[in-house]
């Protein structure tokens, strides 16, 4: 079970996604520079890293309201392509649009819960909801 996660290479994308949050978070906060976040077509790794560092950067998005406006700001808003990254469309002519972004993006707030737990509003309960 163990070679096949690691197979996924699941776990290393999470901790590339979080040190590219911490990075981009550390940039601003810290030394006070501003920060363009673009990756390849801009769909996808983007939301995964600006809303990451939106929640390390600003008490508000760990709570429950601030949390749901990041997701409708920078998921829903933002125009990500759930249809086509969760299989959820009658024809799916691409197999290779398939990605479990936003799962992904959830698994790496999980992870945050679970070092920090007492500074979110929400728990893991909130999330699989």
């Amino acid at each position: 079970w163990l070679s096949a996660l690691e197979s996924t290479k699941g776990l290393q994308h999470l901790s590339v996604m979080l040190k590219a949050a911490v990075l981009v978070s550390s940039a601003v906060d810290r030394e006070g520079r501003p920060v363009l976040v673009h990756c390849s077509d801009g769909w996808d790794r983007t939301p995964q890293i600006v809303a990451l560092a939106k929640i390390l950067l600003d008490p508000y998005y760990r709570t429950m309201e601030g949390f749901q406006v990041l997701v409708e700001s920078d998921w829903l808003d933002f125009g990500h392509k759930f249809g086509d990254r969760c299989g959820h469309q009658e024809k799916v002519e691409d197999q290779n649009e398939q990605c479990p972004v936003f799962l992904q993006w959830l698994d790496a707030v999980h992870q945050l819960l679970k070092q920090f737990p007492c500074l979110f509003e929400f728990n893991d309960l909130s999330l699989v909801r």
